[in-house]
């Protein structure tokens, strides 16, 4: 009998037993992933951006910003790398040429990379004019205080830069799930007046999008190396009245999950939330309260059953002409005397017809999407899209494993609905690339009704094309 189990029985069970390892292994190795932090914070005092009321660079630094690297690589070794920071925008004129050392470096398409901004309005402010010219004279600055600024943005640069390569060459065999789950705080901020006027305000009864998306990663021994989550809604927790260095809810959420999860690098990705504000916005001690809240709804997740991601990685990017409003002299002239933001943005058209050029009829964006296999698909909106977009394409593919976000590859003004349009307010300022002391002094223009036609029908677009790939 024992000579029976051991010729006929044991190399069946180590038969078995390696199989199953076999397996366990396999699917351990479906992606490799490697992750980096760097400290953003500036060195020197510079002034915050996301309210005009700031006249001094910031007095203090009540926690420390972050850039973070999350790079991914398939079974077939295809790369990409998502790029998470605790700033107002990656605005293309800055981080473009960074994007293009990079691929140049590593033979990345741009396809390849992802950038997403938390849209923090307690971070700093970035510019590569070191003169009183253009934007930097809108913010008040003295010469000394416009080359720190400077100064800054060309050190982030390389930061950024040296962010992505060390994620790269930091691949490391990884498993990967993703969950949802919600916060309270996401509000509406569009009211209408009795007399049709949009002001900001609270609005519960207005579109908003709760959803907070959480990607795992996790290594071989099932540690978790890094969470990737997201919230759509302005990161302005705070108001102008702080003028401190802070990542806002977004970075008191990452901070608490760091703490969480020891050894583990916590990355926020910001959705369409354009037209969110967090209620309540307080001082810090309430902002550390909303991103307690965030942080809990990621662990949340985390405790559900979560979705594990398999399969093939493929990317989708198009350069998309988003159309703006055209004017007549007459009219830019009228719009620019009116008291408001819109008054503010007309007054850069009026220049531009001023100086014999001739307006722009729309602005180039680009629009992506990423998909991990069938189970998960990013789309990437740019810059600041409302709820609509995200709200709008998910109910369209019920069926299909979604991450919608905004803030993506460009910072360049706000994306309304054609609804928003009609309506007006201050999420219709539209192209404010003016804001930044660049030379694009001509981007800029108030988008048309048809903005939302193009930006839904580029996103279908993106998931068909990836959803083709897939079968073939």
């Amino acid at each position: 009998m024992r000579k029976l189990f051991l010729t006929r029985f044991l190399p069946a069970f180590f038969y078995i037993w390696f199989a199953a390892i076999s397996v366990a292994t396999s699917r351990a190795a479906d992606w490799k992933v490697g992750v980096s932090k760097t400290v953003i914070t500036p060195e020197v005092p510079v002034q915050l951006v996301g309210y005009g009321g700031r006249k001094n660079p910031f007095s203090g630094v009540d926690i420390d910003i972050y850039a973070k690297a999350l790079a991914f690589q398939d079974q077939q070794g295809h790369r990409g790398i998502i790029v998470t920071a605790d700033l107002v925008g990656f605005q293309d004129v800055f981080f473009g040429p960074v994007c293009e050392r990079v691929m140049k470096k590593t033979g990345l398409s741009r396809a390849q990379i992802m950038l997403n901004a938390s849209h923090n309005h307690t971070g700093p402010l970035m510019s590569l004019k070191p003169d009183r010219q253009g934007n930097v004279a809108y913010f008040a600055f003295n010469e000394e205080e416009s080359q720190r600024v400077v100064d800054y943005t060309k050190g982030l640069q390389e930061k950024i830069y040296q962010l992505m390569l060390a994620a790269l060459n930091d691949l490391q065999p990884a498993d990967l799930s993703w969950g949802t789950d919600r916060v309270s705080f996401v509000m509406n901020r569009r009211i209408k007046t009795k007399d049709g006027v949009i002001r900001m305000g609270p609005n519960p009864d207005g579109p908003a999008d709760s959803v907070v998306p959480v990607l795992k990663v996790a290594a071989a021994n099932g540690e978790i190396r890094a969470l990737l989550f997201g919230c759509a809604c302005h990161n302005t927790g705070l108001t102008g009245d702080h003028n401190v260095i802070t990542g806002d809810y977004a970075g008191y959420a990452q901070e608490i999950l760091e703490r969480r999860y020891p050894g583990a690098i916590a990355l926020f990705k910001a959705g369409c939330g354009a037209d969110a504000n967090p209620e309540p916005r307080t001082d810090i001690a309430g902002v550390r309260i909303l991103g307690l809240e965030l942080a809990d709804a990621v662990t949340r997740a985390l405790a559900s059953k979560l979705k594990p991601i398999h399969g093939e990685l493929r990317f989708a990017l198009r350069k998309t002409d988003l159309p703006l409003k055209t004017y007549q002299p007459g009219q830019v002239e009228a719009m620019a005397a009116e008291k408001d933001v819109v008054g503010l943005m007309a007054k850069h058209l009026w220049k531009v017809l001023q100086s014999g050029t001739t307006l722009r009829t729309k602005y180039p964006a680009h629009i992506a999407a990423w998909a991990f296999g069938d189970d998960l698909t990013l789309v990437a909106f740019p810059s600041e899209t409302v709820a609509e977009y995200a709200l709008n394409l998910r109910s369209e593919y019920p069926n299909d494993p979604l991450w919608v976000s905004g803030y993506n590859n460009d910072l360049f003004g706000y994306v309304p609905t054609a609804q928003i349009v009609r309506e007006g307010g201050h999420e219709t300022i539209g192209v404010t690339t003016w804001l930044w002391g660049t030379d694009l002094a001509d981007q800029v223009g108030f988008f048309s009704e048809e903005v939302e036609q193009v930006m839904m029908e580029t996103a279908r677009e993106l998931i068909e094309e990836l959803k083709v790939a897939s079968s073939r």
